[in-house]
């Protein structure tokens, strides 16, 4: 068994990238504005401190969308989204093909990315940025692991 810690950062396509970027910023402008426009009224403060919570949360997984294989556990981060997949349980992998994304749980940032099929029904998509290095790691652990 593999005991080693390896981190895969996530791809993040220019697209992802342009759109966190900019709204964050405009979100950031925005409450910096009110801040100053409208000052100390609650209203105004509960606002800020929304547009505040969704700013850093953009710019949190635009910087800690990341994957780690420790042991036979993975876990991934993206911002609050975290979780860990037991590499044991993995039955296939599926490379993305086209902008439709067929997963509910996406803790990527690039439209080019995988599949991981686990447990009975579980499904998540995500992106790492070197996906070659990331399935051989995934296959040296669990080698019953199906490509597609």
């Amino acid at each position: 068994m593999i005991q080693e810690e390896m981190v895969f950062p996530s791809a993040v396509s220019r697209s992802s990238g342009i759109v966190i970027t900019v709204f964050g910023t405009a979100l950031a402008c925005l409450s910096f504005f009110l801040w100053f426009e409208i000052g100390t009224e609650p209203v105004a403060i509960g606002i800020n401190l929304l547009l505040t919570a969704i700013c850093i949360t953009f710019f949190w997984m635009l910087f800690d969308t990341k994957y780690v294989i420790k042991g036979e556990l993975l876990y991934y981060n993206s911002g609050p989204i975290r979780g860990k997949i037991n590499i044991m349980k993995i039955r296939k992998i599926e490379h993305q093909k086209g902008w439709y994304q067929k997963s509910l749980m996406k803790p990527a940032l690039s439209m080019n990315g995988l599949y991981l099929y686990y447990d009975k029904f579980e499904d998540i998509y995500i992106s790492p940025k070197d996906k070659a290095e990331f399935v051989n790691y995934l296959l040296k652990i669990n080698p019953k692991i199906e490509l597609i």
